[in-house]
């Protein structure tokens, strides 16, 4: 039964997966060097060669596994993922040729290394060294070594090939499958924002309308054309997860001038942004909900006028956007309860999570009779840029 995935963090999984091929790696060279150790001790009697003793053996084994293990690690990770077939009987066709061959070399260095520095015969050229009065002749031990080069690629290649298909391959597809997931749940989450035009605001934006046809004609037909406008940003923008800040403000605009139809002289907005910020890139529908916020729960209930300041600037690699009021603040809010609020509010934070990492969640601040403000930091993209 496979690992569950979703609640490991990505360097973890890369960590254990890491772990699992060079511990096996090692594991594979401490048993065959205990046994070589075994073997030796009890095969020798007498005086042995000075140059390999058992427990440098041992270690020989043990750092040759785990060699093996990151030339195995090296071929899951880079190699096998890019290696295409119509059928999987190719796939592994193409697989086993490039891991013998791969494992072969790391067999052929690996053990040249050793001999080279304990003076042993080397794999190649005129077999060398002097000959001990048993029957063992240095073309012998060369074969010996030869055949401790090989021995290793077959069994090698299996559990390369086996491990893969059994073990790392399912960890690369749930992978897979959980980015698909979080981008289709990110994308259904965003289809909600760009659906969500408050009921609330929506119900006052038609009273107010409604209420202006026979008071105010004029201002009724703007109030249309700017409910008209909204609508036709959403449904334009539809597939657009990042636009430009102009965009967004003139979104809020357009939501600012069909809220001071209803409270008149009552609702003063002032907009402070620079001109380097016009042009940079933010979530698609970021700004409208903070707008909306302001009015609804800073100045709706406040007496007498209220104001809703926007502000934008760019410093160090950040855009900061702050939308602020000076209505009555929150009692006793706390930020979970403040989230609450609102649908917006929450699916604002899931997205700046989810594009920018924690660090960049909504900064709230609000005081009793003190007003609230919201201020977004989030990393400088330009159109240009994006092009």
């Amino acid at each position: 039964m496979l690992p569950v995935l979703d609640a490991v963090p990505t360097n973890d999984r890369r960590n254990r997966m890491t772990l699992l091929v060079l511990g096996t790696g090692a594991t594979i060279g401490l048993h065959l060097g205990l046994l070589h150790l075994v073997i030796f001790r009890s095969a020798v009697r007498g005086p042995r060669p000075a140059s390999v003793g058992p427990w440098l053996t041992l270690f020989i084994f043990v750092g040759s596994g785990v060699v093996f293990g990151a030339a195995i690690y090296a071929l899951w990770r880079w190699v096998f993922p890019r290696l295409g077939g119509r059928s999987l009987a190719a796939q592994i066709a193409a697989q086993a040729a490039v891991s013998t061959v791969t494992i072969a070399i790391v067999s052929i260095a690996t053990l040249e290394l050793v001999t080279v520095s304990f003076g042993l015969p080397s794999l190649f050229g005129t077999p060398g060294g002097v000959e001990h009065t048993i029957t063992i002749t240095p073309a012998m031990r060369q074969i010996g070594l030869r055949l401790y080069a090989v021995l290793p690629v077959v069994p090698t290649v299996l559990l390369g090939l086996i491990g893969y298909h059994q073990y790392w391959r399912r960890i690369l597809t749930l992978q897979h499958r959980e980015r698909e997931l979080t981008e289709l749940a990110a994308t259904a989450q965003l289809a909600a924002l760009r659906a969500q035009i408050n009921p609330h605001f929506l119900f006052n934006s038609l009273n107010s309308i409604a209420q202006l046809i026979h008071s105010d004609p004029a201002k009724a037909e703007v109030c249309v054309e700017r409910l008209a406008d909204m609508f036709r940003y959403i449904l334009r923008r539809a597939e657009k997860e990042f636009v430009p800040l102009a965009e967004e403000l003139q979104m809020a605009e357009a939501y600012l001038e069909i809220e001071r139809a209803r409270f008149g002289d009552r609702l003063r907005v002032e907009t402070t942004v620079d001109s380097g910020s016009r042009q940079q890139l933010v979530p698609n529908l970021i700004l409208q909900p903070l707008v909306e916020n302001a009015v609804k729960h800073g100045l709706s209930r406040k007496m007498g006028p209220g104001m809703v300041r926007i502000e934008a600037s760019v410093a160090d690699g950040l855009l900061t956007l702050t939308v602020r009021d000076d209505g009555l603040g929150m009692q006793g809010a706390t930020l979970g309860s403040i989230y609450e609020r609102g649908v917006g509010l929450r699916n604002l934070r899931d997205r700046l999570a989810r594009l920018y990492g924690p660090a960049h969640l909504p900064d709230i601040a609000s005081a009793p009779g003190g007003g609230t403000r919201v201020r977004l930091s989030l990393p400088t993209r330009t159109v240009d840029a994006a092009a």
